[in-house]
C-alpha cells in the first residue's frame, strides 16, 4: 500500500526515547558519583547527543515536509524556551553559591566559565585549556558539564540551516509511491551521511593523535548528532511508505532482539571503558549506534520485551527530569567536594543523588515545564527570543561578578604586600628552613605570591619553553655575553621551573645561562608514551638540544631536571644516563636534579591556603608518597656515575611533611610546579650546592 505526504507522521512522544534519556543522565550521574563502578558512564552524554539529533531533526522533517520550509525563529523559539530556564537558572545559583563555597583563587575562572554557559561556548573553552599546558589539569569547575549543552546548542544553530537551504534548493519531485518529499530527503541524505562521515574520521584522527581538545570540539562530535538525523530520515520515510522493509525485519521478535542487544553493547561500554579509552573516537560508535537501534526498534512487545521497565513511571520521569537533572548534578557535587575536602563515600554518593533528584524535580515542576509553555512567550516567538536574550544577558553579567571581585581583593591585598616586599623579613622564603620552616615569619601574615595570583608566578620565559606539540627546542641566553661561565638548564616544566633559582645565583656570579626547555620532555632517549600515542613531540626536539650542547663551545656544565610522574616505554633510567653519557663523553659534566615533591592530586595547595589564610600549616602533606614513584634521577646516575646529582629535597619537605608555605612564600604556584618567588629564595642554596658539586670535578 503506497501513501502519500499526507499520511501519519512520526509520532512526537516515544516512551522508549524517554528510557534512553534517563539511562544516559543516570550514567553520567553515576560515574560522576562512583567513577571506580561506572567507569564508562560518560558514554550518556553520547546517547543524550544521539537523541538530540533524532528529535530535532524529526521535528524539523516533519515541518519542512508539510510547509516546504522550515520557520527559523519559532525554531530558535522552542529551543530557547527548552533549555534557557533551567540552564540560566543553574548559571545564577553557581555563581552566587561560589561566593560562599569557593576560594576566590577559583572566582575568575568560575566566571569565565558562567559567561561561556551562558552563551553557549564552554567546550570551546575547556578545549583550549585542556591543550594549554599550565591549564590543563586545573580543578574541574561546576559548570564543566555545560560543555554538552555548548555542542548541542552549535548543532542547533546550523542544523535547521541545512534543512531549509535543501527546502529552498531542491524542487519537490514525488516518487513512484506518491511521496513528494522524496528528491530533498536524498539531498539530506546525502549532506547528513557526508557531515557523519567527515566528523567520525577527523574525531578518530584526534583521537588517535592525541589531541587533548578532541574531546570537547563540536567537530568531532557532530558526527552523533547527524547519526540521530539519518535515523529521523529513515523513519520518517518508513512512516511515509517511501521506504519499505519487509515484514521479518519489522517482527516483534526481532526487534526485541535488537533492543537487547543494543543494551548490552551500552552496558559493555559503561562498565569496559575507562579515561584511558581513546574517547570519542571509533570507540564511541558502540554506544551512539546502541542509542540508534533502540530508536529504531521503537515500542516492543511480547516475551523478551523490555516494554514494561520502558513504562515505568519512576523510568520515564527520570526521563523526563533528566535535562534538569544533568543541570544540577555536578555543580552538588562539586560543592560537596569543596566543602568535605575529599571524594564523597558511597553513601554520600546515594545523599548527593537523592539531593539532585530533588532539585530536579523543583527545576522541572516550577521552571523547565511551565515556561516551555508559558502562553505569552509560547505564542509568540519574537517575545521568546527576547526573554531567551534578556536570561542569557542576565547571566552573562552577573557571571562578570566573580573575575571582578577576585581583582578588587587581590588589588586590595597587594597593596598589603608592598609594604612587606620593600624590606623581606629575615628567614624569607627557603631562608626561614634553617628555623624549622615556619609558615610565617617576623611576625607578617601575608603570602607570597597571592594564592590568587599564584598561576602568574612562573618564569618570564615566553617561547624559550616550548609547548608539548612542538616539533623544536628554541635556545635562549641569559647574562652576559662575555661571560667567563656558561651553564645550560635543559629538560622540561620541571626544569624550567628551576630556572629562577638557576638564573639568581648565575646572575650574582656574572655567568651565563643558556636554556634548552620544552613542556613535557625531559632530557632522555627512552621515548614517552605520549610521545608515542602522539600527544606530544619530543624525540626531534631532544635531539636538537644534545646536538647544540654539544656543538657549542662555551658551555661549561650542564643542569637538568624533569618530572618524576612522566611515564616511558623503555627504561627511564637507563634513558637518562643514556643523554647524560652522550655529554659527559663530549666533555661536558652534567648535574641532574631529583624532582620536587608533589601535593596531593586532588585539589590545589593555593586553594587551601586561600582558605586557611591564618594557618597554612594546616596545607602540610606528608612526606611519604609526596615524591613521583617515576623519578629515575638517581637510578640514572648510578649507571653514569659521571653525573652529579643535587637534592633540594630538606627544603621542600622537614621532619617527614611538606608544607605548603614557608617563611611567608607559597612555594607552589599549582599542582606540581614550583613558585618562581620560592625557587628564587632557593638561589643561595642552589648556589653553595652546585659551586660544592663544581669543585667535587
Amino acid at each position: 500500500m503506497t501513501m502519500s505526504s499526507n499520511s501519519p507522521q512520526v509520532k512526537n512522544f516515544r516512551p522508549e526515547i524517554q528510557a534512553l534519556r534517563a539511562l544516559a543522565v543516570l550514567l553520567v550521574v553515576a560515574y560522576h558519583l562512583e567513577p571506580s563502578v561506572v567507569p564508562g558512564g560518560y558514554i550518556g552524554v553520547d546517547i543524550f547527543f544521539v537523541i538530540s539529533g533524532f528529535l530535532i531533526t524529526s521535528h524539523l522533517l516533519r515541518e519542512a515536509e508539510r510547509t516546504g520550509r522550515v520557520k527559523l525563529a519559532a525554531f530558535f523559539a522552542g529551543r530557547a524556551r527548552r533549555i534557557l530556564p533551567a540552564a540560566m537558572l543553574v548559571i545564577l545559583v553557581v555563581v552566587a553559591a561560589s561566593f560562599l563555597i569557593l576560594p576566590k583563587t577559583q572566582w575568575e575562572t568560575l566566571g569565565t566559565q558562567a559567561i561561556a554557559s551562558a552563551f553557549s561556548v564552554q567546550n570551546w573553552v575547556l578545549a583550549a585549556d585542556s591543550v594549554d599546558y599550565l591549564a590543563a589539569d586545573q580543578v574541574p569547575g561546576p559548570l564543566q558539564h555545560f560543555w554538552s549543552l555548548g555542542v548541542e546548542e552549535q548543532f542547533y544553530l546550523f542544523w535547521p540551516l541545512l534543512v531549509l537551504a535543501v527546502c529552498l534548493m531542491a524542487k519537490p519531485n514525488a516518487d513512484p509511491r506518491g511521496d513528494g518529499f522524496a528528491s530533498r530527503r536524498r539531498m539530506l541524505w546525502m549532506i547528513f551521511a557526508g557531515i557523519a562521515v567527515v566528523s567520525l574520521c577527523y574525531s578518530a584522527y584526534a583521537g588517535y593523535s592525541g589531541n587533548a581538545a578532541g574531546y570537547f570540539i563540536t567537530t568531532t562530535r557532530v558526527w552523533e548528532l547527524a547519526v540521530g538525523g539519518l535515523l529521523a530520515l529513515v523513519v520518517q520515510a518508513h512512516a511515509n511508505g517511501s521506504l519499505a522493509l519487509p515484514a521479518w525485519a519489522m517482527s516483534w521478535q526481532l526487534r526485541n532482539l535488537a533492543v537487547l542487544a543494543a543494551l548490552a553493547a551500552i552496558c559493555f561500554a559503561a562498565f569496559s571503558y575507562n579515561a584511558q579509552t581513546v574517547f570519542p573516537g571509533i570507540a564511541a560508535a558502540i554506544p551512539v549506534l546502541g542509542c540508534a537501534v533502540v530508536i529504531a526498534a521503537g515500542n516492543t512487545r511480547g516475551p523478551g520485551s523490555l516494554h514494561p521497565l520502558v513504562n515505568w513511571a519512576p523510568v520515564q520521569w527520570v526521563g523526563l527530569a533528566s535535562y534538569s537533572l544533568y543541570l544540577w548534578h555536578w555543580p552538588l557535587i562539586v560543592f560537596f567536594i569543596e566543602l568535605a575536602g575529599g571524594e564523597p563515600s558511597p553513601w554520600q554518593s546515594v545523599a548527593l543523588l537523592a539531593g539532585s533528584l530533588l532539585l530536579a524535580w523543583a527545576s522541572l515542576k516550577w521552571v523547565e515545564a511551565p515556561l516551555r509553555s508559558f502562553r505569552p512567550l509560547a505564542s509568540s516567538p519574537a517575545r521568546s527570543l527576547v526573554a531567551g536574550a534578556v536570561m542569557v544577558g542576565l547571566a552573562a553579567s552577573l557571571a562578570t561578578l566573580p573575575g571582578t571581585m577576585q581583582k578588587r581583593l587581590v588589588d586590595q591585598e597587594r597593596q598589603e604586600l608592598a609594604t612587606m616586599m620593600q624590606s623581606p623579613p629575615d628567614g624569607f622564603g627557603a631562608a626561614s628552613v634553617a628555623q624549622g620552616a615556619p609558615a610565617f615569619v617576623a611576625g607578617h601574615q601575608q603570602v607570597v605570591p597571592l594564592p590568587a595570583t599564584a598561576a602568574e608566578d612562573q618564569p618570564d620565559l615566553g617561547d624559550c619553553v616550548q609547548e608539548p606539540k612542538s616539533m623544536q627546542i628554541k635556545e635562549c641566553e641569559f647574562g652576559s655575553k662575555d661571560a667567563t661561565y656558561t651553564v645550560a638548564l635543559v629538560g622540561d616544566s620541571h626544569a624550567a621551573h628551576w630556572f629562577e633559582a638557576v638564573h639568581g645565583y648565575a646572575q650574582s656570579k656574572g655567568w651565563k645561562v643558556v636554556t634548552y626547555l620544552k613542556n613535557s620532555c625531559p632530557f632522555s632517549a627512552a621515548q614517552r608514551k605520549a610521545d608515542q600515542d602522539g600527544s606530544i613531540n619530543c624525540e626531534e626536539a631532544i635531539g636538537q638540544s644534545l646536538q647544540a650542547l654539544k656543538t657549542r663551545d662555551d658551555i661549561n656544565a650542564v643542569i637538568t631536571a624533569n618530572w618524576g610522574g612522566a611515564t616511558f616505554t623503555t627504561d627511564a633510567a637507563k634513558g637518562q644516563a643514556a643523554m647524560w653519557s652522550e655529554l659527559e663523553d663530549a666533555g661536558l659534566p652534567v648535574y641532574a636534579i631529583v624532582d620536587t615533591p608533589r601535593p596531593p592530586q586532588d585539589s590545589y595547595a593555593r586553594d587551601c591556603v586561600e582558605e586557611n589564610a591564618q594557618d597554612p600549616e594546616k596545607c602540610a602533606f606528608p612526606e611519604k608518597g609526596a615524591y613521583e614513584k617515576g623519578d629515575a634521577t638517581e637510578r640514572a646516575a648510578e649507571l653514569e656515575p659521571r653525573v652529579e646529582v643535587l637534592d633540594f629535597s630538606d627544603h621542600f619537605c622537614m621532619e617527614g611533611t611538606c608544607p605548603a608555605v614557608v617563611g611567608n612564600v607559597l612555594v607552589y604556584r599549582d599542582k606540581h610546579h614550583i613558585s618562581d618567588t620560592y625557587m628564587g629564595t632557593l638561589a643561595p642554596v642552589f648556589g653553595q650546592r652546585i659551586e660544592k658539586a663544581l669543585a667535587a670535578n
